[in-house]
């Protein structure tokens, strides 16, 4: 009896010691809704506990709905603000003074990534990796993004017709090497450890993501106990080896080039010759006054954070698109049709032009981001006090945004919010809209700097794909489940069929 009211008074302190650190700290957001559920103790980190993956994300995104401007929740000990307006979005995203990121970004163990990386840290490396990502360069990467979409479709053309493949499989590789070949001036074809790079950057991402949702994870010393510690270690440093074999490859590459602003590349295979602004692996590595400083480990990290968000990103992306247009045959087919009538020759070349001459295919593409943001949910601190909703909020606080929400509120895209409808983007629907209701790659400064990259090479890889295929799938729309990851990822394969258009 001793012991079981002993157990009653320790939870009862518990719960007051809870309480009353929780009013003080939240004190100052008392006229701010609070999110719910809202357990003592535990907050809104119960809708992470003992469920699959894809529960989990069903439950944050029930939550997150139930949020119309800004609404504080508490992650165990933590307090988060959940903001959901696009006008509070755009109100944080767009000012210089919250361009923080909060702790749970550090979990990567990349410091000097700009997905990771402090304020401090990321704002010269965004600088020096801007103009890599200019318009002029990425449409002198058309070719070479044509040409690993070609190859991707070669190898679907060795598949088995009638049997349903994993598209995503596919996404990656050629999402993978257009990334090498274009931004690292490497060329994957002959192997050089790009299936392990994959295992191991998928184990890298999977565990960062379950750490980040598991309030019980966050303390490093229980965290380094555990056997998903250890994966996520081996994962990381086979990554950055794969980057730093990268990195000494160019070394070698530029110590046989001219230096100079521009160079050419030679394709041994395919016979033709791309020219090309320089690289920024190659700004890095020749340039020794080179504005930011750069270390060996420091270009691994941003080396390896250009390939994880480029290729994974991309490729969950176009495997979406995919998904899409099967489930949709006469949205596919109008698609169609308006890259043949572009395109009437098969073995014609695309250009930038091609791609503004497209307008049914961009209007596609922005509905498949609207629906399935790959980037679905960030995360930002502010460095000063900030005033939202009339509410004076302290520095040093956390802001979460989900744009799978946000793409999907009612209120903004219709009453069929969450129906596939490309005309969404038409020019008629589009007047007037808030410019923060669609941020597939997120706002404000510490945007995604490739966005336009993905733009470009993705609609690139839905060409090739419809050009040579008609897509079939037997998952139906209303079926679609997502998993918690770092970013938004399907709960089960993207199966397609594919038969060949005559």
């Amino acid at each position: 009896m001793l012991i079981l009211l002993g157990i009653v008074l320790v939870i009862l302190l518990i719960l007051l010691i809870d309480g009353t650190r929780k009013y003080h700290v939240a004190k100052f957001a008392r006229s701010i809704p609070t999110a719910h559920p809202n357990y003592p103790v535990l907050g809104m980190a119960t809708i992470f506990l003992g469920h699959s993956e894809e529960r989990r994300f069903e439950n944050f995104m029930r939550a997150l709905r139930r949020v119309d401007r800004i609404a504080k929740a508490w992650l165990g000990p933590q307090l988060i603000f959940h903001v959901a307006h696009p006008e509070l979005v755009q109100k944080i995203l767009t000012d210089p003074n919250c361009c923080e990121k909060p702790f749970f970004y550090e979990f990567s163990g990349l410091t000097h990534g700009l997905f990771s990386a402090k304020y401090s840290v990321w704002k010269p490396y965004r600088k020096a990796l801007n103009p890599t990502m200019n318009v002029k360069i990425l449409n002198s990467f058309v070719p070479i993004f044509e040409k690993f979409s070609e190859r991707m479709v070669e190898k679907l053309k060795c598949q088995p017709e009638g049997i349903p493949v994993d598209i995503l499989d596919f996404t990656m590789e050629c999402a993978l090497e257009m990334v090498c070949g274009t931004t690292l001036g490497t060329d994957l074809k002959k192997g050089c450890g790009k299936r392990k790079f994959l295992q191991s950057m998928h184990v890298f991402i999977s565990r960062v993501a379950t750490r980040t949702l598991s309030v019980s994870l966050y303390n490093e010393t229980f965290y380094r106990l555990t056997k998903a510690y250890a994966e996520e270690e081996a994962a990381r440093e086979n990554c950055l080896d794969f980057s730093k074999r990268i990195i000494e490859e160019r070394r070698q590459v530029l110590a046989t080039k001219p230096q100079s602003n521009t160079f050419e590349e030679n394709d041994e295979d395919d016979g033709y010759t791309v020219r090309r602004p320089k690289l920024f692996i190659d700004q890095v590595l020749s340039d020794k006054n080179f504005e930011a400083d750069f270390s060996t480990q420091s270009l691994s990290e941003q080396i390896l954070t250009i390939m994880g968000a480029g290729y994974d990103t991309s490729a969950n992306m176009v495997a979406h698109c995919c998904l899409f247009l099967a489930m949709f045959p006469e949205i596919q087919e109008k698609l169609a049709l308006e890259i043949q009538t572009v395109l009437p020759d098969s073995v014609q070349d695309l250009t930038a032009d091609t791609l503004k001459s497209l307008p049914y295919l961009d209007k596609f593409f922005k509905e498949c981001l609207r629906l399935t943001p790959v980037g679905s949910t960030i995360a930002r601190v502010n460095m000063t006090d900030i005033e939202l909703d009339g509410c004076r909020i302290p520095k040093g606080n956390i802001f979460v945004f989900n744009f799978f929400v946000l793409h999907r509120r009612k209120d903004i895209w219709g009453p069929n919010a969450e129906q596939f409808d490309p005309e969404n983007f038409s020019p008629e629907r589009a007047k007037g809209r808030h410019p923060f209701a669609f941020l597939p790659f997120s706002g404000g400064s510490r945007n995604c700097i490739g966005a336009r990259y993905a733009m470009i090479s993705n609609k690139i890889m839905i060409i090739h794909l419809v050009r040579n295929f008609r897509l079939r799938t037997k998952i139906r729309y209303e079926d679609l489940k997502y998993r918690i990851n770092v970013t938004l990822n399907l709960a089960f394969k993207h199966l397609i069929t594919l038969e060949a258009r005559r």
